[in-house]
């Protein structure tokens, strides 16, 4: 039962009914949680009334000792406004993106004159333009280098004055044709600027003006009959446009887009940012969410848009294309000047998965980082629980399979899949000791209960799959509820058209056969039937092995024990020479072709 002192509820009381942001604070006086509210009376009141909807707010209430609040003139402001605070205190109950410092950026000079171009992860205020953040070092590394051969750009630490050159001599990149020699006097600062302004245009994604200037340039050059100048710059041109030929085409328009793909898994997240430029895709980046867990999706995506672009407000894209609608979409929508997009179909819906394939990635690979790369088979897994709408990502499978020829040796497999990939070390056979003749159904719940009892809490699937149909299933997910265990959950694959079922569903799932999720369900039940099999084999060779040798006068049981430790099976034993089988301790010649004489008659009948 909640309890709110008396001088909560007088707060509450006083709170008016305007827009701005409140900030819920523990015992200590620190601030734990900020909020932004349209009315904020009626929000605060919210977190004092018992109610919840999730674990994390329940939390929060807990720890709230006392309140503040700021009237903000809008919504729109009290969203700013909310940022920043989030972003200043760092609330434990807030969602927020690792701190942007942390990512690269492309830094220009501007108080120099002559600017140089280099990565920093410092942000200062010193006049220089910074363009990012960039969550992959090495595609900005890529990028500048490129860029050199095209614009040949200053990256030493040379102090250059403005009046008279100083430096007798360039350094080695301006020998191979990767800088202007502003350091030796050999280009003005005029034509410096220019090179500076395309490259802005360039990491602007306005790769069209950069291209009208320099037809611009060259057609001068052409007219002043310089000639080599012209054919340099006509070279660039080319460079430029072989360039964007490398990059994917998404758009024929010169628009910037944003497509925003995000993924959460258990308490980690992450957003991915495709940046599409001038119609192509050039630069993706990828940002981990501080405290998601327990937070729906939309939530995580409001957060995360109010972060991102409270720095870029001045500089939106045309469009921000978004996997799902956020919470507050309105005011989000409003302050970002109606640039969201929600796509139901087509090429941007395609791109969006994209985008969240990306983010996917980024989590799983914090993760599995204990995995290598290419064991990595994360994704079938996802498809299978969306395809089938599962409640829990399947990592850990067991699948199980029960093998009889005629109701003989009736036996069950085990096989165990963890993250994609089988784990042999959790693999089991079972002899079944309960029933009588050929029922599957009885030998599947005899083998799940033997199973279910002995496993422990860190090797407890996630998903047990049936082979066989409906029936199987209900037969196997009567164990689970006589268990108490129906929070594994539980499907089967027929193997007629592998249509798959769901308990309580009458009606079957079919996945298309490309579908990575249903290769994935057929390795494993195949895995299953194979191991099955091998066991049901080798238990009847031994079987058979032990009862014709029994046919033969003269062979004990110490003797056969020697025969099958030593040649392994029936086969390996008929093949043997007399020479072989006398090496063998106890087994004189005279035995060992009464051995042989004896198996060449029983063998067919067998084999």
């Amino acid at each position: 039962m909640l309890t709110i002192s008396e001088n909560l509820k007088q707060k509450i009381s006083l709170i008016p009914n305007k827009p701005g942001v409140y900030l819920m604070k523990n015992s200590i006086g620190k601030i734990i949680y900020v909020g932004k509210a349209k009315i904020l009376k009626n929000r605060v009141r919210t977190y004092f009334t018992g109610k919840y909807q999730d674990l994390k707010t329940e939390q929060l209430v807990e720890n709230i000792s006392d309140f503040d609040y700021i009237i903000t003139a809008t919504e729109v402001d009290a969203l700013v406004l909310e940022n920043n605070l989030i972003k200043k205190h760092k609330p434990k109950y807030n969602i927020y993106l690792r701190d942007d410092k942390q990512y690269p950026f492309i830094k220009i000079t501007m108080k120099e004159p002559f600017p140089r171009i280099e990565i920093t992860r410092k942000l200062l205020k010193d006049g220089s333009k910074y363009f990012g953040p960039y969550t992959d070092s090495r595609a900005i590394k890529k990028t500048l280098r490129l860029l050199e051969w095209i614009f040949p750009f200053r990256t030493c630490t040379r102090k250059i004055p403005t009046e008279k050159v100083v430096f007798d001599r360039p350094c080695i990149n301006y020998q191979l044709g990767k800088c202007s020699g502003a350091c030796i006097g050999k280009i003005s600062k005029q034509e410096y600027k220019k090179i500076i302004s395309n490259i802005f245009h360039f990491l602007n994604g306005r790769n069209t003006e950069v291209i009208s200037n320099l037809k611009q340039e060259m057609q001068l050059e052409s007219e002043i009959m310089n000639f080599e100048k012209a054919a340099q710059t006509r070279d660039k041109i080319n460079n430029i446009y072989r360039l964007n030929r490398s990059h994917n085409m998404f758009f024929t328009d010169d628009k910037n887009r944003d497509v925003v793909g995000i993924y959460k898994e258990e308490n980690k997240a992450a957003v991915a940012v495709l940046k599409i430029l001038s119609g192509k895709l050039l630069n993706k980046e990828i940002y981990s969410i501080e405290n998601a867990e327990g937070r729906k999706i939309s939530e995580i995506l409001e957060a995360f848009l109010k972060q991102y672009y409270a720095e870029k407000i001045d500089k939106l894209p045309h469009k921000i294309i978004l996997q799902i609608k956020p919470d507050d979409y309105e005011t989000l929508n409003f302050w970002l000047k109606n640039k969201l997009l929600i796509p139901q179909r087509g090429e941007m819906k395609a791109l969006i998965s994209i985008s969240k394939e990306n983010a996917f990635n980024y989590v799983e690979e914090q993760k599995l980082k204990y995995l290598r790369k290419s064991s990595r088979t994360i994704y079938p897994i996802t498809e299978l629980k969306e395809k089938l709408g599962l409640k829990k990502l399947p990592r850990k499978m067991a699948c199980f399979d029960i093998s009889t020829i005629q109701g003989t040796d009736t036996v069950a497999s085990l096989v165990f899949f963890e993250n994609g990939k089988p784990k042999k070390k959790n693999y089991r056979h079972y002899i079944i000791k309960t029933v009588q003749g050929q029922d599957d159904f009885a030998s599947l719940s005899e083998t799940l209960q033997r199973y279910l009892i002995k496993i422990d809490e860190q090797e407890k699937p996630d998903l047990i799959i049936i082979d066989g149909g409906k029936g199987q299933l209900s037969s196997a997910f009567g164990v689970l509820k006589q268990m108490k265990l129906e929070k594994i959950e539980m499907i089967s694959l027929a193997k007629r058209m592998e249509e798959v079922f769901l308990p309580d569903n009458s009606k079957s799932i079919i996945l298309p056969r490309s579908s990575s999720a249903l290769r994935l369900l057929i390795n494993i039940r195949d895995e299953a039937h194979r191991f099955a099999i091998n066991f049901h084999r080798k238990r009847r060779t031994n079987r058979t092995l032990t009862s014709e040798l029994d046919r033969i006068n003269g062979i004990g049981t110490e003797t056969k024990f020697l025969l099958l430790k030593e040649l392994g099976s029936i086969k390996n034993i008929k093949n043997s020479s007399i020479d072989k089988l006398t090496e063998i301790k106890g087994i004189g010649e005279k035995t060992a072709k009464k051995i042989l004489d004896g198996l060449n008659f029983l063998l067919n009948i067998f084999y």
